[in-house]
């Protein structure tokens, strides 16, 4: 009787152990399998996220009016590099003419950065001043350079990128929107990636700057020995 309760046992004990190391076998195929579709889900996003948003904007001119800019507005303003060379027009258009520009300024900023974006550019488009900077829009477009009098090849282009160390989308109660933080690239700047916030704010079609502070900085003066003056925007 008693050899016979051993053996049973021990036949329990060796059904247990045998159906452990199966169990634990197919637990370890399975993680492997999801380990695996993890790896490919996690290097799929990270290679996703690793490719850099990069546009370039190109227009033929400058608007000379506000209808003008409206139009222009229509067809860029809803993408947010588009609004970044709005905002750059809308800067040139306000050197040229001050009731004008402002307008087109405040139809593409939010109102809480008209202010200060209007104050700067006062400051950078005084006349027979050495700190104004009246090619401060031509230093963002293309094959413009302090060597080349800041004149850019034609049509006018600007490059744009989301910043590489910010949020790609960021939720703003106070804006009542998703800021992007974008950069546009100029040649007149050590640093030549200017950073620009936009933000498409609820119930809004077009995108709106909401900071830029970095491409109302002076940029650098035109060499004294640039191959060429700079010459206005048409």
């Amino acid at each position: 009787m008693t050899l016979k309760i051993l053996n049973t046992k021990t036949m329990k004990k060796q059904h247990f152990i045998l159906t452990l190391a199966c169990f634990l076998a197919m637990s370890l195929s399975t993680n492997a399998q999801l380990g695996g579709l993890g790896k490919a889900i996690k290097s799929a996003a990270s290679n996703t996220a690793s490719k850099a948003f990069s546009e370039k904007v190109s227009i033929e001119k400058i608007p000379a009016s506000l209808d003008e800019f409206k139009t222009l507005q229509a067809e860029l303003g809803t993408k947010p590099e588009g609004c970044i060379m709005l905002q750059l027009v809308a800067m040139e258009m306000y050197r040229r003419d001050k009731n004008v520009g402002l307008e087109c300024l405040r139809l593409n900023n939010t109102e809480t950065n008209l202010s200060s974006v209007t104050s700067r550019l006062n400051e950078l488009y005084r006349e027979n001043d050495s700190y104004a900077r009246p090619y401060l829009v031509s230093s963002c477009f293309k094959g413009a350079k302090p060597s080349n009098g800041y004149n850019p090849e034609k049509p006018y282009t600007i490059q744009v990128r989301r910043d590489p160390t910010r949020p790609n989308d960021e939720r703003s109660q106070m804006l009542k929107g998703y800021v992007k933080y974008l950069q546009v690239y100029s040649d007149g700047y050590d640093t030549p990636w200017r950073s620009v916030d936009v933000v498409q704010q609820k119930g809004d079609d077009y995108y709106r700057v909401s900071n830029c502070p970095a491409i109302l900085t002076q940029c650098k003066e035109v060499d004294f020995d640039a191959t060429e003056d700079w010459k206005e925007l048409d």
